[in-house]
């Protein structure tokens, strides 16, 4: 994973480390890397504008090309750079995958003709004389298994030191896919 470097004309900092660890300072002044900008891009693109024109859209800005000496400097301050407090790579990767499994768990009720995940609950009760009971089950079926590997991975990132932390795509890959539905 690239560095990540972005200074905006709003004053927010964001930063991506080499770990994917990525944080943000809102407000904050310039950091000193011993080159004028009033915006730094250092990312997929990279490039930096000296001189911000509040009156002119962002895409019209002049830009000017990094040097390497200038590429140097911002490589310094990403690895000097410290996170602020709580944020952290097993936070951020929990979030990441609480995001993704709800999004799966979603995905697999609509997949079954339900709006949410509570439709599928009321639908699935006990006792229900729903027409579509038993997809409403296997949709709840899909929602506890899938809640189940996330705390398992939960407890995996939880345990593991940072330095050793595995990339988010093998933590992300062990979450089960929503699957085609047979016969809807």
């Amino acid at each position: 994973m690239m560095n990540m470097f972005i200074y905006t004309e709003n004053g927010d900092l964001h930063i991506r480390k080499p770990n994917g660890l990525e944080y943000c300072f809102n407000n904050t002044d310039k950091p000193n890397l011993g080159f004028e900008y009033d915006v730094v891009i250092y990312d997929e693109d990279e490039f930096k504008i000296t001189k911000y024109d509040d009156d002119v859209s962002f895409e019209e800005q002049v830009r000017e090309k990094l040097s390497d000496v200038e590429i140097d400097a911002i490589e310094t301050y990403i690895a000097n750079s410290e996170a602020p407090v709580g944020v952290s790579l097993a936070s951020q990767y929990s979030e990441k995958l609480n995001n993704i499994c709800h999004d799966f768990c979603h995905q697999t009720a609509e997949r079954y003709g339900f709006n949410c995940v509570n439709d599928a609950m009321i639908a699935g009760r006990t006792g229900s004389n729903h027409p579509y009971r038993s997809d409403a089950r296997r949709v709840l079926e899909y929602y506890d298994t899938a809640w189940n590997v996330y705390v398992g991975l939960i407890s995996e990132i939880q345990n593991t030191r940072e330095d050793v932390l595995p990339e988010f795509a093998h933590f992300e890959s062990a979450l089960p896919r929503p699957q085609q539905v047979p016969n809807v």
